[in-house]
């Protein structure tokens, strides 16, 4: 394996099990994972197609549609037609949606927070750096950014 394989895996195991030791260790979300993620999306993204919230989610259409069924029965997100295709829907982050995200982020990031707390500030500046690295190194994947030095 290379040295840039093995970082790279290394990367993904370690926010893979950053994500899931704050999830375990969370207070009870407003969402679930998937919901989050879903509206996560239509957060940053804008709004989507049921289709192309599948293909993020990696899931079948048939399942995402179920998903926004749910989220739009609980007024978390409004659908809407596409003004590109008329055969189409587009799924919409209501406000209500904005805030229950913005509570299920806060529940996920409590026990981070506390953690975050106990490494001092030369821990703190370290984890700062790291966030903006793996922001950098996100969007280099999405094709959004360059990473920069």
């Amino acid at each position: 394996m290379q040295p840039d394989e093995r970082l790279a895996a290394r990367l993904l195991v370690a926010c893979s099990e950053l994500t899931r030791a704050a999830t375990a260790a969370a207070a009870a979300t407003p969402l679930s994972l998937t919901q989050g993620r879903v509206l996560g999306n239509l957060e940053r993204r804008g709004p989507l197609r049921v289709s192309r919230l599948a293909a993020l989610e990696r899931c079948a259409q048939p399942s995402m549609t179920a998903l926004v069924t749910r989220c739009a029965d609980a007024g978390l997100v409004l659908r809407g037609a596409d003004p590109d295709d008329a055969r189409a829907v587009l799924v919409h982050l209501t406000a209500r949606g904005a805030q229950a995200l913005a509570e299920h982020r806060r529940a996920l990031a409590e026990p981070l927070r506390e953690a975050l707390a106990l490494l001092g500030d030369d821990g703190r500046t370290g984890a700062e750096d790291a966030a903006a690295l793996l922001d950098r190194l996100a969007g280099a994947v999405r094709g959004t950014t360059a990473p920069t030095a």
